[in-house]
């Protein structure tokens, strides 16, 4: 059997010409958005912030920290932490979740109590800005509101 290909020109009824024409372009309109929003108004990928004062230049009794944050598509993600003092760094890992409407996410934490004897699962709400295409800040938000950088 034979499937011939035939070209937009020899449809017989020019109204078929402007339905395809109108169909190719909802189809490259369908493609162009998903690609769109790939771009700053995605959270996908590793971000990480670091103090903005370099780990030799850190006051006494304070600490020099970064962490990762990793958003999978999935709404999971993985959250890597450093801390470093004069005595030395600490490192700590932890998976969660998150949830991501632009321009809010929320992500699962934990709430220690004063006495830290008691721990309660709390989504932490956060507007997030995005200053440049791998550049965010997290507004109005439990977390610090330093910039993140997407890693590449």
């Amino acid at each position: 059997m034979f499937i011939g290909v035939m070209s937009i020109q020899f449809w017989p009824k020019p109204w078929l010409e402007s339905s395809l024409a109108a169909a190719s372009a909802l189809i490259a309109l369908l493609v162009v958005v998903p690609a769109r929003a790939a771009g700053p108004s995605s959270i996908s990928g590793c971000w990480t912030q670091t103090s903005l004062v370099p780990y030799a230049q850190t006051p006494p009794g304070k600490e020099w920290g970064s962490r990762t944050w990793c958003f999978r598509p999935d709404g999971t993600m993985t959250s890597v932490h450093i801390a470093c003092g004069r005595g030395g760094c600490d490192g700590w890992d932890r998976d969660g979740r998150y949830r991501w409407r632009r321009p809010i996410v929320w992500i699962s934490d934990v709430d220690t109590s004063d006495d830290g004897k008691h721990q309660t699962k709390v989504w932490r709400r956060c507007r997030v800005s995005f200053r440049a295409r791998d550049r965010m800040v997290l507004e109005n938000c439990y977390f610090s509101s330093d910039p993140w950088v997407r890693e590449h």
